[in-house]
């Protein structure tokens, strides 16, 4: 007999799946609840902040387009302060190179000196008084 005593009081202490579903439902209800009050909060924290945004937004603004202005100056300034032209010098040697005409000669500049008399001395009459 005891031991049948035994299993009653174990079956007594194990919930029906009727109170089983009461409990899931009433989780559900809870949490559905807790859901609508985050929601309401959410909303009412976003009615709070947004004009709060709205009005920094601004400031925020001017602030970092003031600090990006003072890193690039500060970049160029430092850039300027430390730059080195004799570190440049054969590349802005090579770009003068490339720039100027090849150099002649002594013998083939006073050719090309002496055509340029020919060609301007070809159509012209000389008449010389003694």
């Amino acid at each position: 007999m005891e031991n049948v005593k035994t299993e009653n009081q174990v079956e007594a202490t194990i919930p029906t799946y009727t109170e089983l579903e009461e409990k899931i439902e009433n989780l559900r209800e809870q949490l559905a609840s807790a859901d609508a009050a985050a929601i309401r909060k959410s909303e009412e924290l976003d009615a709070i902040l947004s004009p709060l945004f709205s009005a920094l937004e601004p400031r925020i603004h001017a602030l970092a387009e003031s600090i990006a202005v003072n890193a690039a100056s500060d970049a160029a300034r430092e850039e300027v302060e430390n730059f080195d032209i004799s570190a440049f010098e054969y590349e802005i040697g090579e770009m003068i190179e490339e720039r100027l005409p090849e150099r002649q000669d002594d013998e083939e500049q006073r050719e090309a000196v002496e055509s340029i008399i020919k060609e301007v001395l070809a159509g012209a009459t000389l008449t010389i008084d003694v």
